[in-house]
């Protein structure tokens, strides 16, 4: 499938901005965009111009969660953006619909911040700097104390 760049052209979509550096969001993307883009869903990079100048982002801004843009035009972000996006497909709907509910909402959250705030140091691939402890995986200490907990 080929890459979208410019959502403004898409009218009558919904759009997924994510982050195309992040290893888990190019991971999750490649694995549900057949799904959701049978459902006029698009996605596309944070990084691309058009949707810098869509989201009124700044040169080198890159918002902490990805985004989403509803039909109506109006923007979600994050553990609300993840719901909406279950709710637009019957076998994920109740997940969506658990999502919004006040308690889980909040675990939601929490999750989705920690995934998103740790997205580069997620499986083997960190792009933070090496340990000054000269260890010879190069991966933050966060994910690597919760990741391998015996």
């Amino acid at each position: 499938m080929t890459e979208k760049t410019d959502p403004s052209r898409d009218h009558g979509q919904a759009h997924v901005f994510y982050d195309a550096h992040c290893p888990v969001c190019r991971s999750a993307v490649a694995k549900s965009r057949g799904i959701f883009e049978a459902r006029q869903i698009g996605f596309y990079p944070l990084q691309d111009m058009g949707v810098r100048k869509l989201l009124h982002l700044k040169e080198g801004q890159l918002p902490k969660e990805m985004k989403l843009m509803d039909r109506t035009g109006r923007i979600l972000g994050g553990a609300s953006a993840v719901a909406w996006l279950c709710r637009q497909v019957i076998w994920l709907w109740p997940l969506g619909l658990l999502m919004d509910a006040p308690i889980f909402n909040r675990i939601a959250q929490s999750a989705y911040c920690w995934i998103a705030s740790n997205r580069y140091c997620l499986g083997d691939l960190c792009s933070l700097p090496p340990t000054p402890s000269g260890t010879s995986f190069n991966r933050h200490h966060a994910a690597t104390t919760f990741l391998e907990m015996p």
